[in-house]
C-alpha cells in the first residue's frame, strides 16, 4: 500500500473514531450541565453540614 493508501486508511480511522465516540459520548453541553448540577449540590451539602455542625 502506498502513502495515498496510508493516508486514507488514517483519514477513514480517525473519522469513524470520532464518529462513534461522539455516538457513545454525550454532548459537551449536557456534560457540563451535569458537572455544574454536581459542583452546586457538594456546595450546598457542605454548606449544610457546616451549618449543622456549629
Amino acid at each position: 500500500m502506498g502513502s495515498t493508501g496510508y493516508k486514507l486508511l488514517g483519514f477513514a480511522v480517525w473519522r469513524g473514531g470520532r464518529w462513534y465516540l461522539r455516538r457513545r459520548l454525550s454532548s459537551r453541553r449536557s456534560v457540563l450541565a451535569r458537572l455544574l448540577l454536581a459542583g452546586m449540590l457538594a456546595a450546598g451539602g457542605a454548606a449544610l453540614v457546616r451549618r449543622i455542625a456549629a
